[in-house]
């Protein structure tokens, strides 16, 4: 071999290790070789699973549910709404634990289905579906997609949207104010309402009547304590008082402040209750009073079962089906629904109180006993359970 040809071989081997160099280099970048920090499918399903099925048990979910979140997360939640993306904020209390009194994460077990899982380096995109239960019921319906990035050693959210089932609720009495926090405080009030915690309802109203002067269903709470009272004069004095801003109100809101006219008798309240439902057919409140006043056990649970279905944590409905059941002889269904509804709302007075009624039912009075004596206990002016709890 000349020295020509030993010159093109050495060329030529030059040439294929520098390709090589080059398609080890190019691989590097676009994903053949894994960088040691570089997520993995597994880990990233395993991170996103295990944190959502940590959410519940009250106040020890708190701490790993917020360790989870970098400080750079941004979320959208229920993205039907007219709503914008918010900046994660964390407060803490003075001992440095997060503050948040973990009352939030009330149900009993959650499944996660991951659907995808995009990984993109250190950091990887999710999508999938999570399920909150208590008692086998499915309270929570959502679809969520997420980024998460590895931080300091350990995987991050720093990313978040989340469309919720019951986000699908649109035909529902909506404030007519332009306060601000006005919607938030509304809801509140509503809460309180369904739940009977007439003392929170009145307090949330009397302050909502006094920033927005205008605001005709910020007399709600207001109305629904009174007429519970009995106080007939303040009723009629807050109805009038109510009637005087229907100007610029929705229909629904319009039917709704109707029924609490003081000379209303039942027929009359179902009147309103039936056309202000045309407007809002969804409505959890409409529908938990229509139900209030129908005769027929097995009417009013059809006509309330919708609302389940959209809101199955609501303390109204529950209670409503609870009762509802009871009168039917079904009360392992009427369990299911006071299961949900003291585990959501765990000191609430007339949980308890329904709870009692249930055992009595039951023929058991010594828990009944207890449950009466429970709901006394956390609202004193649950004097009826007192009462109740007197006679066993």
């Amino acid at each position: 071999m000349n020295s020509t040809h030993l010159k093109i071989n050495k060329m030529k081997k030059n040439v294929v290790i520098t390709a090589l160099t080059l398609l080890i280099t190019m691989t590097s970048f676009i994903g053949f070789s894994q960088n040691a920090k570089d997520l993995t499918d597994k880990e990233v399903r395993d991170f996103v699973t295990n944190n959502y099925k940590n959410q519940v048990g009250y106040k020890k979910a708190v701490k790993g549910y917020y360790d989870d979140q970098s400080k750079e997360l941004v979320g959208w939640g229920n993205i039907s709404w007219k709503n914008k993306p918010w900046k994660n904020e964390f407060e803490y209390n003075e001992d440095g634990s997060y503050k948040d009194d973990g009352s939030l994460f009330y149900e009993d077990s959650i499944t996660v289905n991951i659907h995808d899982v995009y990984l993109m380096g250190e950091h990887a995109n999710v999508m999938g579906t999570a399920m909150w239960y208590i008692s086998g019921v499915i309270t929570t319906y959502r679809n969520f997609s997420c980024v998460v990035k590895r931080e300091n050693g350990s995987i991050k959210y720093i990313r978040w949207t989340h469309a919720d089932n019951a986000d699908l609720a649109r035909n529902i009495i909506w404030p007519t104010t332009k306060m601000e926090g006005g919607l938030s405080a509304y809801n509140k009030m509503r809460d309180a309402m369904m739940d009977f915690n007439n003392e929170k309802a009145l307090a949330i109203s009397d302050s909502l009547v006094k920033k927005d002067a205008n605001w005709a269903t910020a007399h709600l709470g207001q109305l629904q304590y009174y007429l519970l009272k009995g106080n007939k004069a303040k009723l009629s004095e807050c109805y009038n008082n109510a009637i005087t801003k229907l100007e610029g109100s929705s229909r629904a809101e319009k039917e709704l402040i109707l029924c609490y006219n003081p000379t209303n008798d039942a027929q009359t309240i179902i009147f309103h209750l039936d056309k202000a439902l045309i407007f809002a057919t969804d409505d959890p409140l409409l529908r938990f009073w229509r139900c209030y006043y129908e005769k027929d056990n097995k009417m009013a649970l059809d006509m309330i079962m919708p609302t389940w279905n959209r809101f199955p944590e609501m303390a109204g409905i529950n209670n409503s089906m609870a009762y509802r059941y009871m009168n039917d002889g079904q009360m392992d269904k009427a369990k299911q629904h006071l299961e949900i509804y003291l585990r959501v709302y765990p000191n609430s007075a007339n949980a308890h109180d329904t709870y009692g009624d249930y055992y009595v039912k039951l023929g058991d009075k010594t828990k009944a006993k207890a449950m009466f004596l429970k709901a006394y206990e956390l609202d004193k002016t649950y004097t009826v359970s007192k009462d109740k709890a007197a006679k066993l």
